[in-house]
């Protein structure tokens, strides 16, 4: 997941301190008292979520002295997080836990990597009936087994963000977002400058290639009814019109309704400058654009085709394959105090809480950044369910990616070198043959 070379976790870091991470060239390391387990756990957040997750580690490690606990918190870099885990897990000195994205790992499952989870969970009195259906389905990987292999942390998906000031200045009423098709362009057209047929301000901010026009197909290409695979993960490609018809969708933008403009590279910095209106993006760009002074607000995204769904992303903690299984249980008590502990992680971290006991507190509407900003990306979540297919070519899959496999196969549909057709066979060629392989 990265623009332009750089990881979305960094998006604005400049505005944010990282803290006691940065601070200490990367490493949180406790002073470790005598007959004190070291947990070692490795992250690659660094951006301002980053600065909270050090918060939590620092809490933990607050609340465990003279316990006989701690956690030593590295930073690794997420391009390299994989073969460096890999590497360490071959060398037998792989970290006791660490983050991971549901559904993109299934290859450290099948391969032992990562450790089911459900009877530590169990032994450590970590409640599951707390969290919601879909987080721990979102947790396993069904090809190999029922097994938990994620501590699910945050909840993620894509809202639209609408600059009010342009809003004002065209009119519109930004308590009445659009929440359809022809509302949307309605409003993207009104919002829109242009000089002659050049756009200088996009109405709906796209990129010309990369992550932008990708995950974008991928949501409008599930609302129309579109399927990467089936449920049962065997057929790829499911009803392949829907997904043209979102392609042709995508190009219309340009071409058609001429609101958005190819030549934007960087989407972040475009929309924080002000040349685009309406950015569908995470919630982890809120307290940078708000840091930034940006006059924006968040809405629904709105019900393109014939079912109202977006991109669905999880945060979890997964625990790594040990010599010494027995480090296993001491860092599941762990996961389980940052899971029962994560009320700041997911009122200033990043995205919604997984679990009832959370949601469901008289303060998590009032905590961290306004609900203004929070809450289209919470109640969002009822209809968030484009998320990673759970087999090893799962990548393949992923809609959210700026150079991956679909980025580069939709990458000429979108400049006019690729016919939609064309696209669809290559892309439903290369699905069908992961699926198979899994």
């Amino acid at each position: 997941m990265s623009i332009s070379g750089i990881s979305r976790r960094r998006f604005l870091e400049g505005t944010v301190a990282v803290g006691a991470a940065a601070a200490t060239g990367g490493l949180f390391k406790p002073a470790i008292a005598q007959g004190t387990t070291e947990i070692v756990h490795w992250s690659w957040l660094q951006a301002s979520d980053g600065e909270v997750w050090t918060r939590a580690i620092g809490a933990f490690n607050e609340a465990h002295k003279g316990k006989g606990v701690q956690i030593r918190m590295e930073l690794v870099p997420e391009e390299q997080y994989r073969t460096k885990l890999l590497a360490a897990s071959a060398s037998g000195s792989a970290p006791d836990f660490g983050w991971g994205t549901a559904g993109k790992d299934a290859a450290l499952a099948k391969d032992g990597v990562t450790v089911p989870l459900d009877d530590l969970a169990k032994s450590a009195g970590l409640d599951l009936a707390d969290f919601s259906e879909n987080s721990l389905k979102a947790a396993r990987y069904p090809k190999y087994g029922p097994e938990l292999h994620m501590v699910p942390m945050d909840l993620m998906s894509l809202q639209p963000l609408l600059n009010l000031d342009h809003a004002k200045a065209a009119g519109l009423d930004p308590n009445a977002p659009p929440t359809d098709e022809a509302s949307l362009i309605e409003w993207a057209t009104k919002l829109t400058q242009r000089q002659g047929d050049t756009v200088t301000r996009s109405g709906i901010l796209m990129t010309g290639t990369g992550l932008q026009p990708a995950v974008t197909w991928g949501i409008v290409a599930e609302q129309m009814g579109f399927r990467r695979a089936s449920d049962d993960l065997k057929t790829a490609s499911v009803n392949p019109d829907a997904g043209k018809a979102a392609m042709q969708w995508v190009v219309d933008l340009f071409d058609k309704h001429k609101v958005s403009d190819r030549n934007v590279t960087d989407r972040y910095k475009a929309f924080g400058a002000g040349e685009g209106s309406i950015f569908w993006t995470g919630p982890w760009t809120l307290a940078g654009y708000k840091t930034q002074g940006l006059n924006f607000k968040p809405f629904l995204f709105p019900k393109i085709g014939k079912e109202q769904r977006t991109y669905f992303e999880m945060g979890g903690l997964q625990l790594y394959r040990q010599q010494d299984e027995s480090r296993h249980a001491a860092t599941m008590e762990a996961v389980k105090w940052l899971s029962d502990n994560s009320f700041l992680w997911t009122t200033e971290g990043r995205g919604a809480s997984p679990r009832a006991s959370i949601l469901g507190r008289p303060d998590y509407k009032t905590a961290g950044l306004s609900w203004d900003l929070r809450g289209p990306f919470v109640e969002g979540m009822s209809f968030a369910s484009v998320g990673e297919v759970p087999v090893p070519g799962g990548p393949d899959f992923t809609i959210y990616t700026n150079t991956g496999f679909l980025a580069r196969a939709l990458e000429g549909v979108w400049v006019g070198q690729k016919s939609i057709d064309d696209a669809m066979a290559e892309i439903t060629q290369q699905w069908q043959q992961d699926l198979d392989e899994a």
